[in-house]
């Protein structure tokens, strides 16, 4: 069984779109948790009609709570209970064989590496927008992101993972749901990355399994510009570019500090190298990631690193 943790909030434009693409799915072994986060629309009223027609959408615990929206995914994490959880935004649009095939990569990787070890499975995207047009076929190739990039040196200077495309076994989901604390991370889809590439293992499914919805009303959307673009705006605004770069230090120090001596000890040691690069001089600095591996995921956005490091 798979539970589909769906926050939503004010999403009534585009909900009902994506609750037919959950009930067009080929995976036949799901179960929809969803929890509306105090919405003003009629987001609440759509998800419990559809509860009313269809048992496998249940209602979570914490209805109308006003969390935001990395603590209220953390909320549906602590509430379910399934063998896997996959993440669920109110305005995308999921391919019929989403949940199939991830849950595919899931079984093989659990048979690799054993059930009891933290895993997390992944995907690509289509970037949308507001009215269902394509953008790019490949959200990867639009952000600069490289697959390969799953380990957790890389992590911690980027993220890769995009809260829409992750499933994950419940092994992963117990540790996400004990430590995290939304408050402290900038995004749960990055704190669930590190904790998957710190404790387990993550897989990549190379393929767009989601229609990722680009509109004004994004959380945290995609870059709106190409990478050459977000490249010379970096230069024009090095501030900003900077503010990037400390980010990830602030997000490496809080990660290490939610799981404290939980953290495995090469886990741990990875943190605590990159934390230390931070004080060193810039030449210093730039030879350290490059020996750490603490290296963003395209050729503009290391030049930007090594320039604004």
């Amino acid at each position: 069984m798979v539970s589909v943790l769906l926050a939503a909030y004010n999403g009534a434009a585009y909900l009902p779109q994506q609750l037919a693409s959950l009930q067009a799915q080929t995976e036949g072994r799901f179960r929809v948790l969803w929890q509306d986060d105090g919405s003003a629309d009629s987001t609440a009223e759509l998800l419990a009609t559809v509860s009313a027609q269809d048992d496998r959408f249940i209602p979570a615990a914490e209805q109308g709570m006003h969390l935001g929206a990395k603590a209220n995914f953390l909320s549906l994490l602590r509430q379910d209970d399934a063998p896997y959880s996959a993440l669920c935004d109110q305005d995308d649009l999921w391919r019929p064989d989403k949940l199939q095939r991830c849950m595919a990569a899931m079984q093989a990787a659990e048979a690799q590496y054993g059930a009891d070890t933290p895993l997390l499975v992944h995907h690509d995207c289509r970037l949308v927008s507001a009215d269902g047009s394509v953008l790019h076929g490949s959200f990867f190739l639009h952000q600069g992101w490289d697959a390969a990039a799953n380990t957790l040196a890389p992590l911690l200077v980027q993220n890769n993972v995009t809260g829409c495309a992750c499933l994950m076994n419940a092994a992963l989901r117990r540790l996400v749901a004990e430590h995290m604390q939304p408050e402290v991370v900038f995004m749960h889809d990055w704190f669930i990355a590190l904790t998957a590439a710190a404790f387990g293992r993550i897989v990549f499914v190379d393929a767009p399994l989601v229609d990722y919805r680009q509109h004004g009303s994004n959380v945290l959307g995609a870059s709106r510009h190409s990478l050459l673009r977000r490249g010379l705006d970096a230069l024009r605004m090095p501030e900003r570019a900077r503010e990037r770069i400390r980010l990830t230090y602030q997000q490496a120090r809080a990660f290490r500090d939610m799981y404290g001596d939980a953290l495995p000890a090469d886990a741990s040691a990875i943190v605590d190298s990159y934390l230390a690069i931070e004080g060193l001089p810039k030449v210093k600095r730039i030879t350290a990631l490059q020996r750490g591996g603490y290296l963003m995921q395209s050729a503009v956005t290391r030049l930007g690193q090594y320039i604004f490091t």
